[in-house]
Formats: structure tokens, C-alpha cells, sequence
């Protein structure tokens, strides 16, 4: 891996400088070396059908050779008759492997050839597999770019990341000088236990001689692999090494704990299964410090490699997620880093599904027209695809096992992060029936936009834009929209019997750490006869540069709508915009029904409280309600829900009770459907016992 070309963002793989094809993977243009010659290219002269990946054994003569020693005390004629070979390998090592697949030129890196020809697993040397390739060349963009500190990959069960770290680990602290390796997992056991004694050690002692380096310790070390002169010099009868040239790298393990390896100088940092770090280690916070072991002033001074399936929510899965969202590269800094320095990573579980390669290593996905021989030999008669829908089919009426199914297989991003159904305040399975639906809705929709003032205060109109920081799924008729009706000589709402709106304010325009919560915004239509009811129409969740930008956007969607608004009394700071605009009968009074008996013979005031417990329950039976009558199928009809919001429906999965502060777009909409209730007022049933009687009323007879 070489560098960066920032004059066309392109990370070029080829220490050599010859570049080849560009490919984008993953959000990242990757340049490759340059394709040689056809007779430079592994298995050139095989016919196409036999043209696969094939470990090419070491030469017989070579293979009885423990050490450089022993190669050394070889006659120069041996040494001259293998020593193009060994050059070779150093040369496939640095620069890369090209050979052909089924015809199909092929380029694999250094990193990934290493693993396929000379890292000896538990199951052998492994097999080539398409998207272990695409795993390679992304780790190698992230070692090339010098903005990015490293790679961050979610994936499914069973894909190898780890046999793939350990592999990369002993390939690197094999060739460089002077240099830190470090390897953390879910606990200190599974660092020690899991990879460094059953992965690198093993794939290490499996390297022949000439990638050998001197070793100190012993042949099956626990706590570190050393790459140094040995304290004891070794004697004739147990050679190892040729003294003299040991390169002071070390590999080793730490226990989970946030600052591990502060204070250290890092080369390379393994982070395993990141995604299940658990209280009290935190895996953000962990990489906030450990990401300063590997840079030096501004300069990048080493990489990590981060991986994982995701835990539920409460376990560590939450951490992970936020670490994943400051990954991405479409979203840099000024200095073009993501905001964890990382680049993220994510392969759909139907690419890399055991038992679905083909002899090539490439993904049986689609389900083929006759049986396809694989990897394994074992035929292969459905794609993965088809595998795991039918797995998912057989669970849909057990959702939490479906559930479980669908987050370590996944097929999205969103369903890797899903959270666990057990212990939810609402119906997860319902939520996430709605979010499969809406992502196979084609038109999707939901368009995102902003809302602007054609005519101040008169007109407000939607302008369509990507990067909106409104989501709109309906909008009322021309003749309804920008409705307004006179109260006492103020405008007021005119659509407030067909919607309402709930409001997750703020009041600050910066915070100390920089985020600070959203503001938050929903639009909700009520049971009516004119528009589409029970229907959640608005989504907003941003947080401007000023409060004052995030309240007038809230204005003009109310405007835009005609839509009263119950927000939150403890944010007073946008009651007292509205007011100042002249719109306070835009924001809706205490509802009746979740006033207390003290609140009733008090002045008005505009909102809720947000602390008063009877509101908080009120709160989240409401949004339960709604799961239950309107999100994901509907028994008595069969019919999905028109709840199209996804970052909704995704808070509602982790909101938890008794720590709302974060889940925006919960508290906004659940704001909005307490607006909607209707109350019905208690029937005064009459007592006999109380009623008075009174002589009846005797017409005058009239008589013909």
C-alpha cells in the first residue's frame, strides 16, 4: 500500500506507482496496480474453467529447512538454485498476487495472499472467498490513505475477520523494526485464548523460514510474541535464528479495559468484536484514547483494525453504533478524516454465507439454474439469499427468534444494528415488520426538503433537497395548506382538526461537548374525514447552528400545515419565539386530560411538564398504542401500517424510561399523538334518589 491522490481522491494500492482500473468500494475509490502481462498472471496456461485459486506448495528441498541457519549453512549451490524463489514470495508479499478466476484477471494483496498461501489455520490453509478479497482491499485503502487511522467493519457469524486480524498481525510484525502490536477483545481470556494463542501463534509457527524472524521465549508463548534477540544464546543443537538482526517487534495482549494501551506508541491495534464491549468498558470511549497510541502530532503512525457483530442496545451495541455513525467517509472534517478517524465497512451476509462459494470463491447469492458445484465440493441447488429468507420465513411467528435471526445475518446495515426484542418497552417485531416494509417501498415515500417563506408570514412553500433537515411523507391539498384562521384577533392554526404536532425543543445554541441533543419535530394526523388519519406526515430532527433557526423551521411547517404544536414547558425559549412572532395560539395548552388537580385552577401556561410522572407513563402508552394499532401488519386486515419514518421507528426500538434525554424523535412524537388523544369526558349517571319532581305542565282543553 503506498498513498493518497488527492487530485482525484483515488487511495492507489501499487508501491511501484503503476496505476490500474479504479474501483469504488464502499465509499472509497481504490486505484489497483497496473495488470501485467498475461504470462505474469497465476495460471495463465490452465483452461479457463481450471483457472481458480490454488495454494502453490514450497518447494520439497525447502520445506526441511527450519531456519535462516540452516539456510546459511545450505552450499551456495542450493542457495543460488531457491533463492529466486524466496525472492519471489518477498516480492508477492510487498506487491501483490494477480491470477485468474474462471478467466476473470484477479488482484489480491499482499496482506491477503499471505493469509491464503502461508497463514496455516484450524482447518488448514483457507480458501479464497470473493468477499474476504473486498476485505483486503479495503483494509489496504485504509493502511494507503494517510487520513484514515483505520478500518471498521460489522459483519455477520462465521466470515473469518479474525483468522483474517491475526493473519495481517504476524504478516506485519514480521517485516518492520522497533515497533508495538496489540490485540484487545470482549474480555482479556478471548484476547489470550481465542486469537493470540490459537490464531497468531499457530499462523506465525506455520510461516516458513525465510519469513522468520529471531524469536525470543518460548515456541508456544501466552502473553506476547517477540521478535527479539533472545536473552540465552541459541546453541548448535536447537537452531532458530541467525543473531544479529532482530527486529524488536512485539505482539501482544491486554486486558478489556478503556485505557489498555495509553501511553503507548502503537503500530497496529486489533480491536475485536467491538460490538460487545459491556459496561464497565465502553468502546467509544475506549477508542478516544487508544486512537491517540497511533497518531504522533498530526501525522497517522499506525492503524487499527475494528470488528464485530453488533450486541443488543443495552450490551454494548449502542457504543458500537455511535462509532460506527462517526465512521462514515461521505461525512469528513476539514482535515478529510471521519470523526472516529476509521473507515466503515459492511458486507451483506448472503455474500458471505458459509457453504455458498463456488469453486472460484464467489458468492452463490441468486439462487442458480442447475446445482453449482462449491468451495467444498457439495453442490450448491439455492443461492444464499433464497437460504436465509427461507430460515426467516419458518421464524415469522416466533419474532424474537426471528429477530435474532435476521441481526446475525443480515442483510442492511440497519438490520446488523437491530436491537434485541427481549426486555423492550414496545413491540420490536412490529416496528421492525414496518421498517422491512418501508425499505422495499419503491417510490420511497418520504422526500426530504425544507420549508421556506414565499411571503413572510402569509405564505410558506417546500423546496425538495437531498440534505434536507425535513422528511415529508404528505402534504395537505393547495387550497388547505397555509391556513389560517382569526381567534380573537390572532392568527391562529386552521387545520387543527385534522392535525397536530409535537415538539422536542432546546434552548441552547451550542454545548460543551459540541452535540447537545436534536431538536425534534413531528407532524401527526388525527382520526378525520378529509386527509389520511392516524399517520405520522413530518419528521424532523436537527440541530441548526442557532435555536432561533431550529424554532422558525418549527413555525413553518405549523404554518405550512396549519397544525397547533404541544411542546415541552421547560424549554420556554420557544414558546417565547412563537410569541414574539405573534403565533402563540399556534402552541397548544396543557391537555385537559393530563392536567393534575392543582395544574386545573392555575393560569394556563403554554405545554407539558416533562418531569411530571404521569405525563412520562401517558407519554409511552401512547406511542405503544399506536405500535399496536397502526405500525408494522395489522392482523384484522393484513395490511402493513403508513408509519414511513425509519429514524422514528429506530428510536422507538432503544428508547428507554428512565433516560430520555437522547431519544429525540420519541419524546416528539409522542408528543404529537398525546395532542391527538380524545378524552372522553365521564357520564354523570342520575340518581333517582336526588331528582326532584315537578307537576306537570296541563294544557287548557279546547273545545269545537
Amino acid at each position: 500500500a503506498t498513498g493518497m491522490d488527492r487530485s482525484d481522491e483515488v487511495i492507489w494500492l501499487d508501491p511501484n506507482g503503476k496505476k490500474g482500473e479504479v474501483l469504488e468500494l464502499h465509499a472509497l475509490n481504490i486505484g489497483f496496480p497496473k495488470k501485467p502481462a498475461k504470462s505474469e498472471i497465476l495460471f495463465y496456461d490452465e483452461p479457463k474453467g481450471m483457472q481458480m485459486w490454488k495454494r502453490i506448495p514450497m518447494p520439497q528441498e525447502l520445506s526441511r529447512i527450519r531456519s535462516m541457519d540452516e539456510w546459511f549453512e545450505k552450499p551456495s549451490e542450493f542457495r543460488k538454485k531457491f533463492s529466486s524463489y524466496v525472492e519471489k514470495e518477498f516480492e508477492r508479499r510487498r506487491n501483490g498476487v494477480w491470477f485468474y478466476n474462471n478467466g476473470v484477471p484477479t488482484y489480491i494483496t499482499g496482506r491477503h495472499y499471505m493469509l491464503l498461501q502461508w497463514s496455516k489455520i484450524d482447518i488448514g490453509y483457507p480458501y479464497y472467498l470473493a468477499f474476504q478479497r473486498e476485505i483486503f482491499l479495503h483494509m489496504a485503502a485504509c493502511e494507503a490513505d494517510p487520513r484514515c487511522i483505520g478500518q471498521l467493519y460489522t459483519k455477520c457469524r462465521r466470515s473469518g475477520y479474525t483468522n483474517i486480524c491475526a493473519s495481517v498481525l504476524v504478516d506485519e510484525a514480521t517485516q518492520v523494526k522497533d515497533k508495538l502490536l496489540g490485540i484487545q477483545s470482549k474480555t482479556g481470556k478471548d484476547s489470550q485464548e481465542n486469537i493470540f494463542m490459537k490464531k497468531v501463534v499457530p499462523i506465525f509457527k506455520s510461516y516458513p523460514f525465510f519469513f522468520k524472524p529471531i524469536q525470543d521465549g518460548t515456541t508456544n508463548p501466552r502473553m506476547e510474541l517477540a521478535f527479539r534477540e533472545p536473552s540465552k544464546r541459541i546453541t548448535k543443537n536447537n537452531k532458530t535464528s541467525r543473531t544479529g538482526d532482530a527486529l524488536n517487534t512485539i505482539i501482544n495482549w491486554k486486558n478489556t479495559t478503556n485505557n489498555a494501551y495509553d501511553g503507548e506508541k502503537l503500530h497496529m491495534l486489533y480491536l475485536d468484536e467491538a460490538g460487545k464491549w459491556e459496561k464497565p468498558v465502553d468502546i467509544r470511549e475506549a477508542w478516544r484514547i487508544e486512537r491517540t497510541c497511533l497518531i504522533v502530532g498530526r501525522r497517522i503512525v499506525g492503524k487499527a483494525l475494528v470488528g464485530s457483530t453488533v450486541n443488543p442496545m443495552d450490551k454494548g451495541g449502542d457504543e458500537y453504533k455511535a462509532l460506527w455513525e462517526d465512521s462514515n467517509p461521505n461525512e469528513r472534517n476539514a482535515n478529510g478524516r471521519t470523526k472516529s478517524g476509521l473507515y466503515r465497512l459492511f458486507i451483506p451476509a448472503y455474500d458471505a454465507l458459509e457453504g455458498f462459494f463456488d469453486e472460484y470463491g464467489n458468492a452463490v447469492t441468486e439462487d442458480p439454474d442447475s446445482a453449482v458445484l462449491g468451495i467444498d465440493d457439495e453442490d450448491i441447488d439455492i443461492g444464499a439469499k433464497t437460504y436465509l429468507r427461507n430460515e426467516r420465513d419458518s421464524l415469522k411467528n416466533d419474532p424474537s427468534e426471528l429477530n435474532e435471526v435476521v441481526r446475525q445475518f443480515p442483510f442492511t446495515e440497519e438490520e446488523a444494528f437491530r436491537d434485541s426484542i427481549e426486555g423492550s418497552l414496545f413491540n420490536i417485531g412490529k416496528i421492525y415488520q414496518q421498517i422491512d416494509w418501508n425499505n422495499n417501498l419503491f417510490p420511497n415515500p418520504v422526500v426530504k426538503g425544507n420549508f421556506m417563506w414565499k411571503e413572510k408570514d402569509k405564505e410558506v412553500i417546500f423546496s425538495p433537497n437531498p440534505n434536507g433537515r425535513f422528511r415529508v411523507s404528505w402534504h395537505p391539498d393547495a387550497q388547505e395548506r397555509n391556513k389560517v384562521v382569526d381567534q380573537r384577533g390572532k392568527r391562529s392554526p386552521g387545520n387543527a382538526h385534522i392535525g397536530v404536532g409535537g415538539v422536542d425543543s432546546y434552548d441552547l445554541d451550542q454545548t460543551v461537548d459540541g452535540r447537545g441533543s436534536k431538536g425534534a419535530l413531528h407532524l401527526y394526523n388525527k382520526f378525520n374525514m378529509q386527509a389520511p388519519s392516524n399517520m405520522f406526515v413530518l419528521e424532523y430532527a436537527s440541530r441548526p447552528d442557532l435555536a432561533s433557526i431550529f424554532y422558525e423551521d418549527v413555525l413553518m411547517a405549523a404554518f405550512y400545515y396549519g397544525y397547533p404544536l404541544l411542546v415541552e414547558n421547560n424549554k420556554y425559549g420557544i414558546v417565547r419565539y412563537f410569541e414574539s412572532r405573534g403565533y402563540d395560539n399556534y402552541l397548544l395548552d396543557r391537555p385537559e386530560h393530563l392536567s393534575s388537580v392543582s395544574s386545573r385552577s392555575n393560569v394556563k401556561t403554554k405545554g407539558i411538564p416533562s418531569n411530571s410522572q404521569d405525563v412520562i407513563q401517558s407519554h409511552a402508552h401512547a406511542i405503544e398504542t399506536y405500535i399496536h394499532s397502526h405500525v408494522g401488519l395489522r392482523a384484522e386486515t393484513e395490511e402493513v401500517g403508513n408509519m414511513y419514518f425509519n429514524k422514528t421507528l429506530e428510536d422507538w426500538i432503544g428508547y428507554k424510561i428512565t433516560n430520555r434525554t437522547k431519544f429525540d424523535l420519541t419524546i416528539s412524537s409522542g408528543l404529537a399523538l398525546l395532542a391527538a388523544q380524545k378524552v372522553k369526558k365521564d357520564v354523570v349517571k342520575s340518581s333517582f334518589n336526588e331528582k326532584k319532581f315537578f307537576r306537570k305542565y296541563k294544557p287548557k282543553q279546547w273545545h269545537s
